[in-house]
């Protein structure tokens, strides 16, 4: 097989199995040399053996047809999600249990032809934004290894980056599909908060928790997210858009006032936000700034509030049991959520309440907002000298989605002067998915961002 196979782009690569151009069989091989090429990039914790993937790429070649929406696409998954027969360790080799059944968001996937091809490193138990927290190491960013790959769903995101998958799922919860997606170009849906199943997946905070979808354009995410999003009657969380949803075209897009800018110091990205700004007025877009205050409140809210006790119900028992299993910052983290109380969470969650009316005046004036993914990169050594304060400022723009219960959507943005990429994330209130995957589209195909081939 000597024609380059368009692993990356997804649309691409179903575009030339439809031409009969590759097999399944092609790809899977392709896929294989790729991962082999990349070497210990720290990008896997388990992978498919190759045995299974060219059986997988027999059968579906065996089908008398390509029309599955899926079909031969290569994906992987975040290894806090169960693959019956896998282990699933969340990033923490001690916790690991073999999974009796598959998560229904990862079966939906397999059902429409995808080639699971293996599960990604993660900051251990889904906590941190870095992907500096794992004890399978530190995710390769492709674009500079001495600077972080971003997290919690590090491996997904650099899997996506580096080719080596088509699209790759990863979680959310305050900024894990995100953050990656912003410090590895490409795209990060966060869609509305239960729009995807989160059964049968190790939970970080499961009443905010949502399923990520990471691909290098808006179109094969938003293909993904078509076959996934299937109401879940196993999930006490999953949600149905209304019967009558009220979707239109995005044009009046809020913007950051200057005195809300929080870049640390990061004059690169800062310009990079300023020139987006450019970009979306000349795309005719309405730009008018909005008040940041209640958003950012919220964030704060996230990590320093009770809903830390959520990933003590998790994972707390585990911990209290093998502390030496679990990295110190996580440890730390995790079951210093003890200081809340019951009122405490009830506070929390009014005042919450309260800022939800408070934002419906942004929604009144405007159709979605538009922000720094993150306000700054950092390099490794920057992260493991101070863990807590970095992650801290990576969610500055992330914390509050899904306690405000917005979908959003991160996407190139540019490059700094070091050639590190930056992004911006458009967001919008629940099941406006389609919408802002419209506008962000719109913006990252006038940029001259690249991706990998």
């Amino acid at each position: 097989m000597t024609e380059q196979i368009p692993i990356a782009r997804m649309s691409e690569l179903m575009a030339g199995y439809a031409a009969r151009r590759y097999s399944p069989t092609d790809v899977v091989e392709e896929v294989i040399r790729r991962i082999a090429a990349a070497g210990d990039d720290h990008v896997w914790i388990v992978r498919v053996p190759r045995e299974e993937l060219l059986r997988r790429a027999a059968e579906l070649a065996r089908e008398p047809t390509t029309s599955a929406p899926l079909y031969g696409v290569p994906f992987a998954v975040k290894d806090n999600m169960d693959v019956r027969g896998m282990p699933t360790t969340a990033g923490c080799p001690e916790f690991a249990y073999r999974a009796a059944q598959t998560a229904p968001v990862v079966q939906r996937l397999l059902d429409a032809g995808a080639i699971l091809v293996g599960k990604t490193n993660l900051d251990q138990f889904a906590t941190g934004l870095t992907g500096a927290r794992s004890p399978y190491g530190v995710p390769r960013n492709p674009h500079d290894p001495a600077y972080i790959p971003g997290g919690s769903s590090s491996g997904s995101a650099v899997a996506v980056a580096s080719g080596l998958v088509s699209f790759a799922l990863g979680t959310d919860t305050a900024g894990s599909g995100r953050v990656p997606a912003s410090f590895n170009n490409i795209v990060g849906l966060k869609p509305t908060r239960g729009l995807l199943s989160i059964s049968d997946i190790v939970p970080a905070c499961r009443s905010l928790d949502c399923v990520a979808i990471f691909a290098t354009t808006c179109a094969d995410a938003e293909a993904v997210l078509a076959v996934a999003a299937v109401p879940d009657v196993s999930d006490a969380f999953s949600r149905t858009p209304p019967p009558v949803l009220a979707t239109r075209p995005l044009r009046r897009i809020g913007i950051l006032p200057a005195a809300h800018r929080e870049f640390y110091g990061d004059d690169g990205a800062a310009a990079i936000y300023e020139r987006g700004i450019e970009r979306l007025q000349k795309l005719g877009f309405a730009c008018q700034e909005f008040d940041f205050g209640p958003f950012r409140e919220a964030a704060e809210m996230l990590y320093s509030g009770p809903w830390m006790a959520e990933r003590d119900v998790a994972v707390g028992d585990f911990i209290r049991r093998n502390p030496q299993a679990v990295i110190e910052v996580t440890r730390k983290a995790i079951l210093g959520s003890s200081r809340f109380s019951a009122a405490d969470a009830f506070k929390a969650y009014y005042r919450i309440r309260e800022l939800r009316v408070t934002a419906r005046a942004t929604w009144s004036e405007l159709d979605a907002i538009f922000v720094p993914t993150t306000p700054t990169i950092y390099r490794i050594e920057e992260v493991l000298q101070d863990p807590a304060g970095t992650n801290g400022r990576l969610s500055h723009y992330t914390n509050f989605v899904n306690l405000l219960d917005l979908c959003g959507v991160a996407v190139p943005s540019g490059f700094t002067a070091n050639k590190l990429p930056a992004g911006a994330t458009f967001m919008a209130p629940a099941f406006q998915d389609q919408s802002i995957l419209a506008a962000a589209s719109l913006y990252a195909e006038s940029s001259s961002v690249e991706v990998a081939a």
